[in-house]
């Protein structure tokens, strides 16, 4: 089975990346690379480009022959580690399907604005 994420990429579009300091680079253990975040606050952290939701993740990029793609998938935080596209079954996660319809609906109503 193909991937979804490479033709979809909605979550990472559309919503904030937020996370632990402790996960940045440089920060105890982190491996998140700390010029691709923003501090939310003295313990949280997100992806730049994601911090009031709406906006792609600096990290994702898109080519014709791959799709989308996180540029720092081995060093992604735990939000994008933690969320599974498919249940143990290989069917689709049902929050990943109610995410693509939730950033949908945000692209609809930001066209008719």
């Amino acid at each position: 089975m193909n991937n979804p994420c490479f033709d979809c990429g909605q979550c990472c579009q559309h919503f904030r990346v937020s996370f632990y300091h402790g996960e940045i680079a440089g920060n105890g253990v982190g491996v998140v690379p700390p010029e691709l975040t923003a501090k939310l606050t003295d313990y949280l952290a997100c992806m730049k480009g994601t911090e009031k939701g709406g906006t792609p993740c600096i990290a994702l990029k898109h080519t014709q022959e791959e799709g989308w793609r996180c540029s720092i998938y081995e060093n992604r935080p735990s939000p994008c580690r933690e969320f599974n596209i498919l249940n143990e079954d290989g069917t689709l996660n049902p929050d990943c399907q109610r995410l693509q319809e939730v950033a949908r609906q945000r692209h609809k109503k930001a066209l008719q604005q």
